[in-house]
């Protein structure tokens, strides 16, 4: 029987509105938890606008997320060309997840939708171990105590952060520190190091982490006390969308074991390497039903997935020929060197070869040769990645045994840990069928409007018949027109119909083939999407403005037949880091065809360095039956940008010690200077912002008079429970709409 897997889809939209922001789903924070746990979730998106709602794979379904405070760290100045790079500015949302206690390990897709469509990205990580939550603080890193075993989930945010994870070990204790991210979707790639309580460095990053690892450290106390794990970006780089999850352990963690899968209905037993591992072999049960990846039920610190098929299993070659079809599996276990099989195959027949090493967590680049009785190389597979597992067929020319050679591809690559599955199929015996392969899981039709999605077929078994497409389950005010792949050909478009009041509510579709041997299905999330029906433009403008201050300029709206206000804001998408630039939503009023907006340009924004903002309108529209839609419009176009190059500020601040002393139960002076431009007159307010996770420490604000360019800020200690003073402060001055500022330092004695 065939088997229609739908993976992905391209779609394609014409509209005669304006381009809508459909919504993005950037991360979830924590991104995993514990079975059995209830989870609150930051949910952190773009375009989510009043209202969106969240699912996690089947686990949690359906709840409306609510508001929270943006959460942003802007950490250092970006040099150039960093700056100049396209910046997120995700806006944060909050859910709660109960996690089933039956609930599958390993990752779950999360999506979320709006009335402009739907996204995914992000997963879910489901694990066994008790888990904590990185509370997020500004400045140098403080180790968090954790008890072992623990699962941290933490992030790398902003830009060039370091995070310290600390726990008590006793001498000759064994620990494991694993992070994982590929497996949610994270951009981060960490870089993990064991420090004791100096600072010193005791162990670091493996080259090779063992399987369902992205990086791990292992090392052996030298005595009793408290060591951490250190974690950041190997980058340097960071944000809100830098999550991971750092596993620590004395249990047990499987680094490597082989052989890489098995047969289904057997029993196989697993060569295991790793820490406080009971044994070094693992007897495991394959069901007769297991899935093609089974991921065993075994008490480990990280779940690892065997390859399952129903082939003839052979471990470790030997002289002895080989019918196919058969699954061989080995290793290179040192560098330089080549496993040789011998695999009897029959004149004229095709088979198929799969090299799997890549793809289940071995780090062999493999290349597999096929040779005659006489030496000659007939066949090779090679794929053009190195880390990309190779396929190919092979028509054997003649009755006989052949070796079939397989290698790493570098030859100082090599060990127990490079091993391989080779399968080997006769493509005669598999089963006429296709597969139907797309490019996403989503499908959003905005009203009015056609979305066209391309169907693509792998046929199999010399099947070349019709296949008609068609889509059952569609939400309300959705159509498809049938459509079919003709004999012989590769692909096909549904094309996806959304009425002009389709309802904003998104359906899980059965995409249906059907042909002379059968018919299969398979899912894709579909939502009809309300188009935007304004847009703002604008003629191209660059202008100069002084750091500290705002700068403006002018929009008109093209309304198309809206008449309600809009809001008009700094889009969540930038076109380029703000580098600080920060502005508040405007209306527009009812009818109002022109707006001006202003962005306040930074104290400390770089001189001379083009400063890009990019704007956000949002409006509400009604449908017939009074149901709301928010719906926006954003551009990167160039004529729809604020630039600007920032001059020297007019207002100035200094700090004339540039750190104060913190002295408990006491109230100490801060001396103040402040500079005023010439024709900036009037009294300027000075006041010590304080990072929110100070304790302790109060200053108010002082007035300084227009004929003053000196004071005193009084700052005030509590006799205890004091800091952490991992930061500097702000001192601000403000004077009409000209901003100053410059940071000081808080010592506290040992």
């Amino acid at each position: 029987m065939s088997r229609l897997v739908l993976a992905s889809f391209a779609l394609l939209v014409s509209s005669p509105l304006a381009p809508a922001a459909p919504p993005v789903l950037s991360y979830i924070f924590p991104a995993g938890g514990q079975r059995g746990t209830t989870v609150p979730l930051r949910v952190g998106g773009l375009f989510l606008h009043d209202r969106s709602h969240f699912e996690i794979d089947r686990l949690c379904g359906g709840q409306e997320l609510k508001p929270l405070p943006r959460i942003w760290f802007e950490g250092p100045i970006l040099p150039l060309p960093e700056s100049q790079q396209a910046e997120d500015y995700p806006v944060d949302r909050s859910a709660s997840f109960a996690i089933p206690k039956d609930a599958p390990r390993g990752p779950h897709r999360a999506r979320l939708w709006t009335s402009q469509g739907a996204a995914s990205g992000p997963a879910f990580v489901v694990g066994d171990l008790p888990e904590v939550v990185e509370a997020e603080i500004e400045g140098d890193p403080i180790p968090v105590p954790v008890k072992l075993p623990v699962t941290a989930n933490g992030r790398i945010f902003p830009r060039e952060n370091i995070d310290l994870w600390s726990f008590a070990a006793k001498k000759g204790d064994s620990i494991s520190a694993f992070a994982t991210v590929a497996e949610n979707r994270s951009p981060v790639v960490p870089l993990l190091e064991i420090i004791d309580a100096g600072g010193r460095v005791l162990a670091e990053q493996t080259e090779r982490p063992g399987i369902g690892q992205d990086a791990a450290v292992r090392f052996t106390a030298p005595t009793d006390g408290t060591f951490s794990v250190r974690i950041r970006d190997a980058n340097n780089a960071g944000g809100p969308a830098h999550v991971y999850r750092l596993t620590i352990t004395g249990g047990p963690v499987v680094d490597r074991v082989f052989p890489l899968g098995g047969r289904r209905g057997s029993k196989i037993s697993l060569a295991a390497s790793g820490q406080s591992l009971d044994s070094s072999l693992v007897e495991i049960a394959i069901p007769a039903d297991a899935p093609a990846s089974f991921v065993p039920n075994i008490p480990i610190a990280n779940a690892f997935a065997l390859d399952v098929d129903d082939l003839p299993e052979f471990v470790a070659p030997n002289s002895d020929a080989i019918a196919a079809p058969a699954a061989l599996n080995g290793r290179i276990e040192k560098p330089g060197t080549a496993n040789e099989w011998r695999l009897s195959m029959k004149k004229g027949a095709k088979y198929d070869f799969e090299l799997l090493a890549r793809t289940l967590g071995s780090p062999l680049c493999g290349t597999v040769t096929i040779s005659d009785s006489t030496a000659k190389e007939l066949a090779r597979g090679e794929a053009a990645d190195p880390v990309i597992d190779p396929k190919f067929s092979f028509q054997s020319p003649a009755d006989g045994v052949y070796t079939l050679r397989i290698a790493e591809r570098f030859r100082n690559r090599g060990g127990p840990e490079f091993a391989y599955r080779l399968k080997v199929r006769d493509s005669a015996s598999t089963a006429p069928g296709f597969r139907i392969s797309l490019a996403s899981e989503l499908a959003n039709v905005p009203r009015g409007s056609i979305a066209k999605l391309k169907v693509t077929a792998e046929r199999l078994g010399g099947f070349a018949g019709a296949i008609e497409l068609n889509a059952r389950g569609l939400p309300s005010g959705i159509t498809v027109a049938k459509a079919a792949i003709g004999e012989k050909q590769t692909s096909a478009e549904l094309s996806l119909t959304a009425a002009a009041d389709a309802k904003i509510r998104p359906a899980r579709v059965a995409i249906v083939g059907t042909s002379s041997i059968g018919m299969e299905s398979a899912e894709i999330f579909a939502i009809a999407a309300v188009p935007t029906p304004f847009k703002f433009t604008g003629e191209y403008t660059m202008g100069n403005a002084p750091r500290g201050q705002p700068y403006s300029r002018k929009y008109k709206i093209e309304r198309n037949g809206f008449d309600g206000p809009i809001t008009v804001q700094l889009a969540d998408r930038q076109v380029r880091h703000l580098m600080g630039a920060s502005g508040s939503p405007i209306v527009v009023p009812p009818g109002q065809s022109e707006f001006e907006y202003s962005a306040q340009l930074p104290a400390w924004i770089e001189t001379g360095r083009t400063c890009r903002v990019t704007l956000m309108a949002v409006g509400q529209v009604k449908d017939a039956d009074g149901n709301v839609h928010s719906v926006s419009f954003t551009s990167t176009e160039q004529n729809h940008q604020m630039i600007v190059v920032p001059e020297p500020g007019r207002l100035g601040i200094e700090c004339v010690a540039s750190a104060i002393a913190v002295e408990p139960g006491r109230t100490v002076q801060l001396p103040i200077r402040v500079a005023r431009a010439k024709g900036l007159n009037g009294p300027a307010k000075v006041e010590l912002v304080l990072p929110v996770h100070w304790r302790g420490v109060t200053a108010k604000a002082i007035d300084m008079a227009a004929d003053r360019e000196s004071g005193t800020i009084a700052v005030q200690f509590a006799s205890a429970d004091l800091g952490p003073f991992n930061g500097p402060a702000t001192l601000r001055a403000t004077l009409g709409n000209a901003v100053a500022e410059t940071k000081v330092e808080f010592v506290q004695r040992r």
